[in-house]
């Protein structure tokens, strides 16, 4: 219905009439044949395909009644137009055939509805595309047998149009897409530097339609994206497509992104970029040729295949669909688009191979079966380090998944908080086992489906806290049980032996999950919470240990509460907490019998739900662990006390009655859980092993003070050679330069004052009625510096 493009046209040498210089010209408006003049600017010609209409050599300045600088619509005639400078004001061309367009400057842009046989061609300049275009059914065409080549174009939008060649254009600068093509066919776009728009490069639903030869880079999007159907990508150079910047949503991009059916994507080259998309069900009808590389090495692609093996050899990007006993190993797939795409595959191997510092996701599994990853590292990639889970189209629930003995970390992009977990899982019966995890930008593990098991994994610094934390709260930490808030029930969860630390903002998150057995595990110096639980019901959280947490454990509304899951039957009791201050003087099911300990605390650790670090979470549902354990559960006791290899303690602030102090951590099996604070020889606070500051208060301006720190382990070993520190308190004289400062101002303003430069007070004038009445009082007092002046 309409093509829209920002353009600069070529005419033919023979068809110009030459104009020395650009000359003013009245806005011109040409309604059918008769409406080409010499008024409207027609400079030579009949109208005639040998002898065109030329219009050319004129400088068009805005003028009252006219919204563009030149319109022409319902044309059959010839006619050329060229060497054009337009002001301000944009071009309109609406039901016209044969035309020749060059030289065409106009910030405005250019309008094309209903257009035919035209050629549009080297247009200097960044002009933008407007226009309208419809959706749906369209009774006239944008444009048909139309050339848009050699031109300077900030975006170009072409619409229900066929027959259209795009070639030898820069198109940049765009805020939107670069080329922006809707239900065209018969379509070719060659030859074009497309870069730097703030969306895709370029981006159509089309029909027969080739790309091929071009430069396409650095677009914020995808360089290419499409839909429809005989599509031809061949011969074209993606280069850094899919940037990330501030501001912009992100979105997974890459230098290609797959789409419709009967594709050939042949001998293109991929630089710091790749191919998105392994659709199952249209898979049949790609062609993606072994001639394709991504930073020189080859992009594999395999569907509806069985038996693969991709073992030591180069590999730019793995692809596959539709396969069954696939094998990869010992392969390396760094800064591309994904390293590797599944959909549809079962009875897989990937071991001791590296995906990392990709655009995207390091692993990306849809829709696939019995996977096992063992021995692999995904690292710095700007997603997920792995990706397991529905999305798009033609997808079920993957299942069966296994990661063991991997290393994951350091994923996101930093800016971005819709994806950077280490490793996201949204699948049934899979197992995550003894994989180290850490610094990942949101979960390290973040899980949902039914019947998964987390275990033995090291879980540390996860969760960004440059992240929105009340946007995304339930997708960092260091494990979470649920993907997004809005997803259905987790169910049947064993979270076990896993030892988790100093994530943020807290080490587990049990959201929205059913049945979740949390045992064992090691939780310490979180940065917020331990253990959270929000909207779940019947799930056991007992013998885990939670070491100097911010926040050991709160449960959160609303939800069905875990009342007493906190804990077991006695005598099997509940979590070791290292905040807890009960006593053990008794035993039995309910402490009643006071004739014995028994390793559990007498009275019932009440869980608290606010966290002012945290700031996110607040309100308490007394929620209680009936049988806290006194000491770490599964560790042998100690009696050595904390260690203080390479301590410090230093003085950060003092005033004049105040001192704060820092120190480093003592050394434990698992933590020192308490700290002394010493005064010379006195004691003068305990603080919990969470926080490693201390303000002295109450002392006295201008004094000399020692203090020293020790520590204690939770069994109650207290160390004896902490580190100390010699400090004092401010004192008056300190600030000696502020009073200098004072006297320094007062003594510059009295000279001042002194000199009569400065007005801070008047002294009373006595003038004499005849020095006022003849007008000298004000000059006889000033020369016998009487009064200041004014």
């Amino acid at each position: 219905m309409v093509i829209l493009v920002s353009v600069l046209g070529l005419l033919p040498l023979h068809f110009v009439h030459q104009v020395s210089a650009a000359q003013s010209h009245s806005p011109i408006a040409i309604n059918g044949n008769a409406g080409f003049t010499a008024a409207n600017g027609v400079i030579s010609g009949s109208g005639t395909a040998s002898d065109p209409y030329v219009i050319g050599g004129w400088e068009i300045f805005p003028a009252p009644f006219f919204n563009t600088a030149i319109s022409v619509s319902d044309t059959s005639a010839y006619f050329v137009i060229r060497n054009i400078i337009a002001h301000e004001f944009g071009s309109q061309f609406q039901n016209v055939t044969h035309f020749v367009m060059d030289d065409f400057d106009s910030p405005g842009g250019l309008s094309f509805g209903n257009v035919r046989n035209g050629v549009i061609e080297r247009i200097a300049g960044p002009l933008s595309v407007a226009g309208s275009y419809c959706r749906g059914y369209c009774p006239y065409p944008g444009g048909t047998n139309i050339t848009i080549a050699n031109s300077v174009i900030n975006r170009l939008h072409i619409d229900h149009s066929q027959n259209v060649t795009i070639s030898g254009n820069t198109i940049s600068g765009s805020t939107a897409k670069g080329i922006d093509m809707d239900l065209s066919s018969n379509v070719t776009i060659t030859n074009n530097t497309v870069s730097s728009n703030m969306e895709d490069g370029i981006a159509f639903l089309g029909y027969h339609v080739t790309v091929s030869y071009n430069n396409i880079i650095a677009n914020v999007g995808n360089g290419l994206s499409f839909n429809g159907e005989d599509i031809s990508v061949f011969h074209n150079h993606f280069s850094g497509n899919g940037l990330r910047i501030p501001g912009a949503i992100r979105t997974p991009a890459a230098g290609l992104a797959l789409g419709g059916v009967n594709l050939t994507i042949q001998d293109n080259a991929f630089d710091s970029d790749g191919i998105l998309g392994a659709p199952v069900a249209v898979a049949p009808n790609y062609f993606i040729a072994s001639g394709n590389l991504a930073n020189g090495n080859p992009i594999l692609f395999y569907h509806d295949c069985q038996g693969v093996n991709v073992d030591n050899i180069p590999v730019g990007q793995i692809l596959i669909a539709n396969c069954n006993h696939v094998r990869i190993a010992n392969v390396r797939i760094l800064n591309t688009a994904e390293g590797v795409q599944l959909n549809g595959v079962n009875n897989m191997i990937i071991s001791d191979s590296e995906f990392s510092m990709n655009n995207n996701d390091g692993i990306s599994i849809q829709s696939s079966r019995n996977v096992t990853m063992s021995h692999d590292k995904m690292v710095g990639n700007k997603g997920n380090g792995i990706n397991v889970g529905p999305g798009g189209g033609y997808v079920f629930r993957s299942g069966l998944i296994t990661l063991r003995d991997s290393e994951v970390g350091n994923n996101g992009d930093g800016i971005h908080f819709e994806s950077g977990a280490g490793i996201s899982l949204n699948a049934d019966n899979s197992t995550v086992t003894r994989n180290t995890v850490y610094t990942n930008q949101l979960s390290g593990i973040l899980s949902g489906g039914t019947n998964n098991t987390i275990s033995y994994n090291t879980v540390t610094g996860n969760g960004a806290r440059a992240a929105p934390v009340s946007t995304v709260f339930v997708l960092m930490g260091g494990i979470s049980t649920s993907l997004v808030p809005s997803n259905p029930f987790s169910d049947f969860f064993s979270i076990t032996a896993n030892n988790i630390s100093n994530n943020y903002p807290y080490g587990l998150a049990i959201i929205e999950t059913r049945h979740a057995n949390v045992t064992t595990n090691l939780f310490s110096s979180n940065q917020g919470y331990g253990i959270l639980v929000s909207g779940s019901s019947y799930g056991t959280i007992y013998h885990n240990n939670l070491i100097n947490d911010i926040v050991e454990g709160v449960e959160d509304a609303p939800s069905v509460q875990y009342s007493s899951s906190w804990s077991i039957p006695y005598p099997s009791g509940g979590n070791y907490w290292s905040d807890y201050a009960g006593n053990d003087l008794c035993s039995g099911p309910n402490q009643d019998q006071c004739n014995a300990p028994d390793t559990i605390g007498d009275t019932p650790k009440t869980l608290f739900a606010c966290v002012t670090e945290v700031n996110y979470i607040c309100g308490n549902f007394n929620n209680t662990d009936r049988y806290p354990l006194m000491r770490p559960y599964g560790f042998v006791p100690d009696g050595d006390p904390p260690s203080w290899s390479n301590a410090s303690l230093r003085v950060i602030q003092a005033t004049t009655s105040t001192i704060t102090l820092q120190w480093t951590p003592a050394l434990d099996q698992i933590g020192a859980i308490r700290y002394s604070i010493y005064e010379g020889t006195s004691r003068i606070a305990i603080v919990r092993g969470a926080f490693l500051t201390y303000t002295a208060t109450g002392l006295t301006a201008g004094t000399p003070y020692s203090f020293h720190v020790e520590a204690m382990d939770p069994w109650g070993n207290w160390s004896t050679n902490g580190p100390s520190v010699n400090a004092s308190t401010t004192g008056w004289w300190q600030y000696w330069y502020l009073v200098v400062v004072v006297i320094a101002g007062v003594g510059t303003a009295a000279f001042l004052q002194w000199k009569g430069w400065l007005r801070l007070w008047r002294r009373p004038r006595i003038r004499h009625a005849s020095q006022e009445q003849f007008g000298v009082g004000r000059f006889v007092a000033r020369s016998a510096g009487m009064v200041p002046p004014f």
